[in-house]
């Protein structure tokens, strides 16, 4: 038992130090980026989604399209905490507004979710929209597991996330320290 709350710890504490030094990356004009993202979010337990790395394309410097790709991991913190290394891909779709400021959203998330006693693999496909070029998303999720749900009282089939996307600043000479 003691064994699992230090793993528990530790992956907590390499999330946090992830996300405070998120702020010491500049922006390059390359197409991948590292520590591009950062959500936050609910099922039945409240979710930290930290993004890796990411490779993003925007055809043209359009505002109304993106795609981009993340390797992230997901973190639901509850009473039964658990952590998925997972493929992240989303798209704008086109524009809800004349200014093309907000986008419909399309993506899906596939990873590998563990409680550490038991894994199993998750796919979530989700809509939203997105503002300022994808630098702000929210999205509604649907969680499928290939396990039976109960095995996962941590997890809901609904989740709400609201994502930072730092990487939406691509190649626009951003610095942020």
């Amino acid at each position: 038992m003691k064994n699992r709350k230090e793993i528990k710890s530790f992956l907590l504490a390499m999330m946090f130090v992830t996300c405070g030094s998120q702020l010491c990356f500049g922006q390059s004009s390359s197409g991948f980026q590292f520590l591009p993202k950062l959500g936050l979010g609910m099922s039945r337990n409240f979710l930290v989604d930290v993004g890796l790395i990411a490779f993003n394309y925007m055809p043209e410097r359009t505002k109304a399209q993106y795609f981009d790709a993340n390797i992230s991991v997901m973190t639901l913190i509850g009473k039964h905490t658990m952590v998925m290394p997972k493929l992240d891909m989303n798209a704008a779709l086109f524009p809800i507004d004349n200014d093309e400021l907000i986008t419909f959203n399309l993506g899906a998330d596939v990873g590998l979710l563990t409680d550490f006693k038991q894994s199993t693999i998750m796919m979530s496909p989700k809509a939203g929209f997105s503002a300022a070029s994808g630098f702000t998303r929210l999205y509604y999720h649907y969680n499928f597991v290939l396990a039976d749900f109960k095995q996962y009282p941590g997890l809901g089939r609904h989740a709400v996330t609201l994502e930072v996307n730092i990487s939406a600043f691509q190649g626009k000479g951003l610095k942020m320290m």
